[in-house]
């Protein structure tokens, strides 16, 4: 008899509406995990039939008319988008920018799910009571403008802006360039809505006033420039900043980055600073400030479906190395312990590591993200079929 496989599907919506019971015979087993189930009458019974374990946050009884709609990054909803008396489902897996008056068009949905966050109008929450929101309700004031979520400010802004005009950012304004002109911007009677307000010194005295009392302001030095994403510390970077830097973004200094650092008299950085040991010890002699710091390897392996870690490897990485985000792991049975702990710096959200137990003592302490290991290198379960999707239909 031909052994049956196990199935085990993660999603964020699994629709069982048409499952067939030919399906459910071919495995040995069903699991699954998901935020959605959409079934009827008929599917359930099948489900229950063939002992399908379920774990959902939700399950709703639909009829198979009912389209379903998912978009995974931005959507932004529209007055009239929606057709009047449509049967529809909407999963939205990044942001949902809700435009003023859609009222009619968030009634039309039968369901909505959100993974991510929702920008709206003040006056359109209430109509998300129903809504399934695993994140968060950006909501502002109702006829706000809306700028990028991270607005940069500069000196042409008060030519463009409109009369009694209120901006939003949901995110940040950033006010750095010397010529912005924040009395132009008052005299026209300009407002700001936003969470945070990042302002150069000379400026902040005329600039603060147009902003509400929500907002959390950070004076910085006259000069300092803003990165608005991750970024290494090398010459380019130094030169592009001068030595004055607000980053908005990951900071990773290498054994080349670390005398670099010498030569910052500011350096605010809105995430983590990932650092070799030789750059972590010149970083705690200048006034940095940032989230966390992380020790990482001068060899760094991310985003691999499979990574061997061998003597070889590690022997020519003299600044240690780091894995992140690679799928399999496996480690040489030749490779000692010793010589791990030596140049082995971090492990990051890796999903499965194969080693020896000896190697396992070693490895364990630096996993990040919650890594399985597996002490056979070789062994792999082919019994088991893994589904991880946005969206599956059994």
């Amino acid at each position: 008899m031909e052994n049956k496989k196990k199935l085990c599907v993660t999603c964020d919506v699994c629709d069982a509406r048409k499952v067939q019971e030919s399906t459910l015979a071919a495995y040995a087993s069903v699991r699954i995990v998901c935020g959605c189930l959409l079934a009827g009458q008929q599917a359930r019974e099948l489900l229950s039939r063939y002992g399908v374990s379920v774990v959902a946050d939700r399950t709703m009884d639909l009829d198979e008319e009912v389209r379903t709609h998912t978009v995974n990054g931005r959507m932004e909803l529209k007055p009239g988008q929606v057709p009047a008396g449509a049967k529809m489902l909407l999963c939205v897996n990044g942001v949902l920018e809700i435009a003023p008056g859609c009222e009619e068009v968030l009634r039309q949905y039968l369901g909505i799910t959100i993974n991510g966050r929702v920008l709206c109008p003040e006056s359109t929450v209430h109509l998300l009571s129903n809504a399934t929101v695993n994140g968060c309700i950006d909501a502002y004031p109702d006829g706000c403008i809306l700028l990028k979520s991270t607005a940069v400010l500069d000196r042409t802004f008060h030519l463009r802006s409109k009369q009694d005009a209120c901006y939003h950012a949901s995110g940040r304004v950033v006010a750095l360039a010397p010529d912005i002109d924040f009395g132009k911007l008052a005299e026209k009677n300009v407002r700001f809505s936003t969470k945070r307000l990042l302002v150069v010194e000379s400026l902040a005295e005329q600039a603060i006033p147009l902003f509400d009392e929500r907002t959390d302001i950070e004076v910085l030095p006259d000069g300092c420039v803003f990165l608005n994403d991750d970024a290494e510390l090398d010459e380019n970077l130094l030169r592009r900043c001068g030595g004055k830097l607000y980053l908005n973004g990951d900071l990773t200094v290498g054994r080349a980055g670390a005398p670099l650092l010498e030569q910052f008299s500011f350096l605010q950085v809105n995430g983590d600073i990932m650092a070799t040991r030789a750059a972590e010890e010149r970083l705690g002699k200048i006034e940095a400030k940032y989230d966390n710091l992380r020790r990482v390897g001068g060899t760094c392996l991310c985003g691999r479906s499979t990574v061997n870690v061998d003597r070889a490897l590690l022997e020519m990485a003299e600044d240690g190395v780091s894995l992140m985000g690679c799928a399999l792991v496996r480690v040489g049975e030749d490779v000692p312990p010793e010589l791990l702990r030596e140049r082995m710096v971090s492990l990051t959200g890796c999903a499965s590591v194969r080693c020896t137990d000896a190697q396992r003592a070693v490895l364990q302490p630096i996993s990040e993200g919650g890594a399985s290991f597996d002490g056979d290198t070789q062994k792999i379960d082919e019994s088991l079929s893994v589904v991880t999707a946005d969206y599956y239909t059994l």
